[in-house]
């Protein structure tokens, strides 16, 4: 008598379940149709030819480096487009559709006398339909010029100083000044801010664990980028490095040149000095001249006298005198 009840409950819950099954179903099926549908519509749509209309505000860069943009005449233009909705989806995705940049190198500027200037749209046309995929004349623009105003700037020759930090690998140095390359630059600007500038800047440059030659490409530092522009941006940078090596040498104390009849203890000295592995063994004692200095000293009371190095090879280095000073003896 128990067992029957229990049976019955079961298949009961067990229809229950299938029920509530095939409703979740039905609707998921549902709503598949209604996105399938939607996504079909979304496609017809897009594939149809629609005209929009845009007004874009107008900025220029690259203006030409002896002159300088000081008004913007027509400052708005409008674009009526027909295209397919793809097109038009994809360029308002992926395009700022409120501001035209016009760089102007790109670009026959037309001067019209005195500070007038202007380029054609056509131009603008062109890039336009290349940029959307549509064909020119489906492209139509406000204007037929843009029209702004550039006045002549003035220029100055300034040199240029590099701007650098090389850590070089152990034993390895710079060799020669670095050489820049070229070594000066026309800057064009109003003429009161080119008084102030006597040098251009590169822009910073390291360089790590340096072991042999290096050139390198950097940019110029525009202090003033609002006002100023450079007939070249870039430079080249030259580093002649070499493997240098420390070594040492005895040389004569000099006394030609002194006024007292003096002898020195030693007569000679050691100098210590680095020097590239290269030139190594190119270093004489004749290419030094160390001489004792007596100028400004009372040299019948004193005991020793300093002494000053006055001549060396220029691809010596870190030159040091031991000893820096000597005794001597005055001979009558």
């Amino acid at each position: 008598m128990d067992s029957s009840p229990t049976t019955y409950n079961s298949n009961n819950k067990h229809k229950k379940y299938k029920s509530f099954l095939g409703i979740r179903s039905d609707r998921l099926i549902f709503f598949i149709c209604i996105l399938i549908a939607t996504l079909f519509w979304l496609l017809i749509k897009l594939s149809e030819i629609y005209s929009v209309n845009y007004t874009f505000k107008i900025e220029y860069n690259n203006t030409p480096p002896a002159l300088r943009l000081t008004k913007v005449i027509d400052s708005t233009l409008d674009l009526s487009l027909t295209a397919r909705g793809f097109e038009i989806l994809k360029m308002n995705l992926f395009n700022d559709m409120e501001i035209l940049d016009i760089n102007l190198e790109n670009y026959a500027i037309d001067h019209r006398g005195g500070i007038n200037f202007a380029i054609y749209t056509q131009e603008l046309t062109a890039a336009l339909a290349e940029l959307v995929g549509v064909d020119e004349k489906d492209i139509q623009l406000s204007r037929a010029v843009l029209a702004f105003e550039m006045e002549k700037t003035g220029e100055k020759i300034l040199p240029i100083i590099p701007d650098y930090t090389v850590n070089y690998a152990n034993q390895y140095d710079l060799y020669s000044e670095v050489r820049t390359d070229p070594k000066v630059v026309k800057v064009f600007g109003p003429q009161s801010v080119l008084d102030t500038l006597n040098y251009i800047n590169t822009k910073k440059l390291i360089l790590e664990k340096i072991a042999s030659d290096q050139v390198a490409i950097i940019d110029l530092h525009n202090p003033n980028p609002g006002l100023l522009t450079f007939e070249n941006d870039q430079v080249l940078l030259y580093f002649e490095v070499e493997k240098f090596t420390e070594s040492e040498l005895l040389v004569p104390i000099n006394l030609s040149n002194i006024k007292y009849n003096i002898k020195t203890f030693p007569s000679q000295i050691t100098i210590y000095y680095r020097v590239a592995q290269k030139d190594f063994t190119e270093v004489r004692p004749y290419q030094f001249n160390i001489f004792p200095v007596v100028d400004n000293m009372d040299v019948l009371h004193a005991h020793k006298l300093p002494l000053k190095i006055s001549k060396q090879p220029d691809f010596v280095r870190n030159l040091r005198m031991v000893p820096s000073e000597v005794e001597f003896l005055i001979i009558k």
